[in-house]
């Protein structure tokens, strides 16, 4: 994929402080991660983003890479499940047009392992496609699904950085498109 040189600054950055964070965690950050190592409890709050690729119906075949961003709240059922609700959009300017597709889901987290950071998200909602130049829009709307993965690397008592893998489809009256994104979100617990 060939994104533009500021998101692929900002993923490698983004993954270089996570790794720089998992791999050596200063003292206080360790012995504070070890005693509250995934913890989950009460309201949770993340934002984040990265990149991805666009594909659909209509694009003969071919994906096109943008940028993705990610916005999800939520609270605490039990240590293994919250819900919420994400907000998650990947965009980029083709030839003068800004391509938007998102999606607004409700979803679940689940963690198989309640002393583990890995976590699977799925939820359906309402998606949108949007093709705008200058003042200009044409927008479709459906119905969406998301499914995605990702890793709560504990670094504060209420920290996370978040590594994610999400999919997100849409169904739009008589085509489709979908969006894959990764990067890395800061979770609030």
């Amino acid at each position: 994929m060939n994104f533009p040189r500021a998101t692929r600054t900002s993923i490698v950055g983004l993954l270089a402080v996570s790794f720089s964070l998992l791999a050596n965690p200063s003292e206080g950050l360790a012995q504070t991660a070890a005693e509250n190592k995934h913890a989950r409890q009460g309201f949770w709050f993340t934002l984040g983003g990265g990149g991805g690729s666009l594909g659909c119906d209509d694009c003969g075949g071919t994906r096109e890479s943008g940028a993705t961003g990610q916005l999800a709240l939520g609270g605490t059922i039990s240590p293994r499940l919250q819900l919420g609700a994400s907000s998650n959009v990947w965009a980029k300017n083709v030839e003068g047009v800004t391509v938007t597709m998102s999606s607004l889901t409700a979803i679940a987290k689940f963690y198989p392992s309640a002393a583990s950071g890995f976590f699977l998200t799925g939820g359906l909602g309402l998606g949108q496609l949007e093709f705008s130049e200058g003042s200009e829009s044409l927008k479709d709307d459906g119905t969406s699904a998301i499914l995605g993965i990702g890793y709560d690397i504990r670094v504060a008592k209420n920290f996370s950085i978040t590594p994610f893998l999400n999919g997100v489809g849409a169904s739009f009256d008589g085509s489709s498109a979908n969006f894959n994104q990764f990067g890395i979100s800061l979770t609030w617990h």
